[in-house]
């Protein structure tokens, strides 16, 4: 990722307000690198908003993650009227 930003830095500054590349998850090997960047992004955060229907798979492992470092979460399909 930090070539394909370095090679492009213009396009994806016209296209996004922000771009940050997670140091931590641009140098882990390539299976684990989604994993670091998320929990990277939960230690960041104080408030989790997801939309985690099944209890299992990567995004529920984040969660699970953030639950267990006390961050308020929010799941919109736990909410009504959602429609899940």
């Amino acid at each position: 990722m930090k070539a394909e930003y370095h090679d492009n830095k213009e396009e994806y500054l016209d296209y996004y307000d922000e771009v940050e590349v997670f140091a931590e998850s641009s140098e882990a090997h390539s299976k684990s690198a989604i994993q670091v960047r998320n929990r990277s992004m939960i230690d960041r955060s104080d408030l989790i908003v997801c939309c985690i229907q099944h209890k299992s798979g990567g995004a529920y492992a984040t969660i699970r993650y953030a639950e267990k470092q006390g961050k308020k979460i929010v799941n919109l399909a736990d909410e009504k009227g959602i429609g899940f």
